[in-house]
């Protein structure tokens, strides 16, 4: 009988859990992406791997994260890098596949209220046949194509850079937001680990102005023709739509190569009429899951469904 040995990932065999990486995901990630991650994360991060000699066969891993709900304070982590080596999928370890042993472990060693993720439709469904899954919704993609500059009665000043960053803005925007919903918490050291001491080193911030105050930011990447909304903050909710007009000028004024704007919007918020209007087309994008751990949190699958708003820069590999 073959022994495994199954460790929590504390910085050692990043290499070969890369390899693994790039065998499972078919793409390249630097150790120094896999430890700012794992080990700088504001909120602390897990992994789990098996080795077979020196060879990692599998990981499971996890970034806790921080919502609110009726104003309670919640934690959660979001699942990632959930991958085996094509090799072991039909192999055991105590009668187990292995990934659904690493996550048997990872939720019996981490307290939380309950875990969500991006996994592709084959992890969500052995999400919820082996790990207390609740089922998969897809994500809600927008796209506009054709770019104008739209008439505008108060068009907002945009200006860019992460140095105009203000944690106390952010916390403003935040307290504002309605109680019903589920909220990620971002706040700033989020955000300063998430986007500006990320090693990719891909993201910007536009923030919007009207009469020099603040109204809201926008965290960005470009890909190729594609602009990338990751993050919407705003003073109110009626400001993202004058937030997504000021936006389309400044890309025809100082991104002449950008065709597309790509963006996560939930259908249920209020802003999904602005986007019609707008001319953003809605399609399914990859799949959401969620799995309930603290059954007294007061979050099960329906308001994770329903009510949690989320974003782009919400998916670890975006």
């Amino acid at each position: 009988m073959q022994n495994y040995l199954i460790q929590k990932y504390s910085g050692e065999n990043t290499d070969k859990i890369l390899a693994l990486f790039r065998l499972a995901f078919n793409k390249e990630a630097t150790p120094e992406w896999f430890r700012w991650k794992y080990l700088h994360s504001p909120w602390g991060s897990r992994g789990y791997m098996a080795l077979d000699a020196k060879r990692v066969v599998a990981f499971y891993g996890g970034i806790r994260l921080q919502f609110i709900f009726q104003g309670k304070l919640l934690w959660a982590y979001q699942f990632c890098d959930v991958m085996t080596d094509p090799e072991y999928r039909a192999r055991l370890i105590s009668k187990t596949p292995f990934i659904v042993k690493l996550g048997e472990i990872f939720y019996r060693e981490n307290p939380m209220d309950f875990a969500f993720g991006f996994p592709s439709l084959r992890h969500a469904r052995l999400q919820s046949l082996r790990l207390g899954g609740e089922g998969n919704r897809f994500i809600q993609l927008y796209e506009k194509g054709r770019l104008k500059k739209h008439p505008v009665f108060w068009k907002l000043k945009v200006d860019e850079g992460w140095e105009l960053l203000d944690g106390k803005e952010l916390h403003n925007f935040s307290a504002h937001s309605r109680r019903d919903i589920l909220r990620f918490e971002k706040d700033e050291d989020y955000i300063r680990w998430r986007y500006i001491n990320n090693p990719s080193n891909k993201y910007g911030l536009l923030v919007f102005k009207r009469l020099n105050r603040i109204r809201g930011y926008a965290v960005y990447k470009t890909e190729e023709e594609s602009f990338h909304i990751l993050e919407v903050f705003s003073r109110n909710p009626g400001d993202v739509r004058d937030m997504l007009i000021s936006l389309e000028w400044f890309i025809i004024n100082t991104m002449k190569h950008i065709r597309t704007i790509k963006a996560w919007f939930h259908p249920g918020e209020t802003l999904k009429d602005s986007l019609d209007n707008l001319g953003y087309i809605g399609k399914d994008s990859i799949p959401i899951a969620f799995k309930s751990v603290n059954a007294d949190c007061g979050v099960n699958a329906e308001i994770f469904y329903d009510r949690f708003f989320y974003r782009m820069g919400d998916y670890d590999a975006s």
